[in-house]
């Protein structure tokens, strides 16, 4: 993570750049003037300096002169002005300024200045390589996260089909519990539906040695959702070894418990014990089981979430999108292109209300494996050399393992993995052929090269959609199949660019 030290004598400013910098994955240290600044560049190595030209005691343009002769290019300087002229420009630059950006600034004018210093520093040092390794480790672990968060809203959407589809408790409650239980990896879990009155239980199942059963509460589930019921709160035991109101039922373990709130009401509750010690619950998990009890106490009230769910899930695939594509400006919106693309060939093609939704999430997470590619491939204007590309298009490996956990995109695998395959087996990674390429591959991948021709996306001519369409067309049969190109450039023409 690349440590930047933003020098401004307005605070606001340094709080701005603090807050852009921070949500773009880097490290930042404030001072209020120049000669703070060589104070904090005495104690600690910076990969950057970003300041301000006018400041009290020591101005930008001092500070700039003072880091050049005592750290040289390793310390590269950005110059902040509102007051910027050619002269001013000149200057900067000629003084050893890698940039120099004018106030007011935009987010995206400071992101790609700053990445774009910071690719083009020379040679890192043994404690940059260090920090490379470190940036390998870490994607590896956000690709881990993001694998789970995908997982974990494919569950919430899979139940909210059920909870639309079905209209028998038993069904809604049994699909919950195994869900959750797959999600949670509990040894044990509950669920129970209340009768109105509270009387006694309108419908109760239990997650117990690998199947779902009907079952009576035990005397430690009683205790608990009676409190659930007094409380009208969650409830999070991390080491019910330590706890004195839990143990005595749950002797090991952790415990998760959660009601099902109607308002003030309490309509029923979900309970889950782990009993390993080993592996505790996290207290993350309380979020996707509110989601969970939100979705149950739908089902009990008897509404229609499924439309509401879908958006939810909808939204949350389109987040984890921006989260890949905000580590390159250039692609901003790729993905939601390629998706709202697709949808032309969903409609000619006849495609079912499932077969268009699941084609139009495949569409958005076609790219979803690049969060383990290095920003510094993903934002590379240049042509890229063998070796870039071949950590490129691992992208679609990763992007493959990432959604082989959900459930109802089946077939997604391998639809992701194909999706730079092209008709006369000439792509990657496997050099299918023709039909050999999965329909919706065939589908995403016209859609993608045409978003690609058509903006401004690293690698590629930017063109205007005259010169992209007879682009494509020349490659009918080669890089594309020439029968969902017709109907692709068909509907297009009908639909036109300013509806996209």
């Amino acid at each position: 993570m690349p440590n930047i030290l933003v020098v401004d004598d307005e605070k606001i400013i340094c709080e701005s750049l603090a807050m852009i910098l921070a949500s773009d994955g880097h490290a930042i240290d404030a001072a209020e003037d120049g000669l703070d600044a060589l104070g904090r560049l005495s104690e600690k190595k910076y990969d950057l300096v970003i300041t301000d030209m006018r400041m009290p005691r020591m101005d930008g343009m001092e500070l700039l002169k003072t880091i050049q002769h005592q750290w040289g290019a390793q310390t590269p300087v950005i110059l902040i002005s509102a007051y910027a002229n050619e002269a001013a420009v000149s200057m900067a630059l000629d003084n050893g300024a890698r940039d120099l950006i004018v106030k007011p600034f935009d987010i995206k004018t400071v992101c790609e200045s700053v990445n774009y210093v910071l690719s083009h520093t020379a040679f890192p040092s043994v404690e940059e390589l260090e920090k490379i390794q470190k940036e390998k480790i870490q994607n590896r672990q956000q690709e881990q996260e993001t694998q789970k968060k995908i997982l974990e809203y494919s569950v919430l959407d899979e139940i909210g089909k059920t909870v639309s589809a079905s209209s028998g408790i038993e069904k809604i409650g049994s699909t919950i519990i195994s869900m959750v239980q797959q999600i949670m990896d509990a040894n044990y879990a509950l669920l129970v539906i209340y009768q109105p009155d509270k009387s006694g239980y309108k419908y109760r199942c239990a997650y117990v040695n690998g199947q779902v059963a009907w079952v009576e509460p035990t005397v430690a589930d009683e205790y608990v959702l009676e409190w659930l019921l007094k409380e009208r709160r969650s409830l999070f035991v991390k080491d019910l070894s330590k706890d004195r109101d839990f143990s005595d039922g749950y002797p090991t373990g952790s415990l998760l418990a959660i009601p099902f709130m109607r308002k003030s009401q309490v309509l029923g509750a979900l309970l889950l014990h782990n009993k390993d010690n080993s592996k505790p619950f996290k207290s993350d998990a309380m979020q996707f089981l509110s989601v969970t009890a939100s979705m149950a106490t739908a089902a009990i009230e008897n509404t229609n979430l499924y439309n509401e769910l879908g958006s939810y899930f909808n939204g949350t695939v389109k987040a984890l999108i921006s989260t890949i594509e905000a580590k390159d400006s250039y692609v901003w919106n790729h993905s939601s292109r390629v998706a709202r693309y697709t949808s032309l060939f969903a409609r000619n093609l006849k495609l079912n209300a499932l077969e268009q939704r699941r084609l139009e999430y495949l569409a958005m997470l076609h790219d979803i494996g690049k969060i383990a590619v290095p920003e510094r491939i993903l934002r590379q204007k240049a042509k890229l050399n063998d070796w870039e590309k071949q950590i490129l298009s691992t992208h679609v490996v990763v992007g493959e393992n990432i959604v082989r956990s959900i459930n109802f995109l089946p077939e997604g695998t391998k639809i992701i993995r194909a999706h730079h395959e092209r008709f006369d087996g000439s792509g990657f990674p496997d050099g299918l052929k023709g039909d050999a390429i999965p329909l919706f591959a065939r589908i995403i991948s016209i859609a993608n090269v045409f978003d690609k021709l058509t903006s401004d996306y690293p690698g590629f001519q930017t063109m205007d959609v005259n010169d992209a369409v007879e682009f494509m067309i020349r490659d009918a049969g080669k890089a594309f199949d020439p029968y969902l190109l017709n109907i692709f450039l068909t509907a297009f023409r009908k639909t036109g660019i300013r509806d996209f």
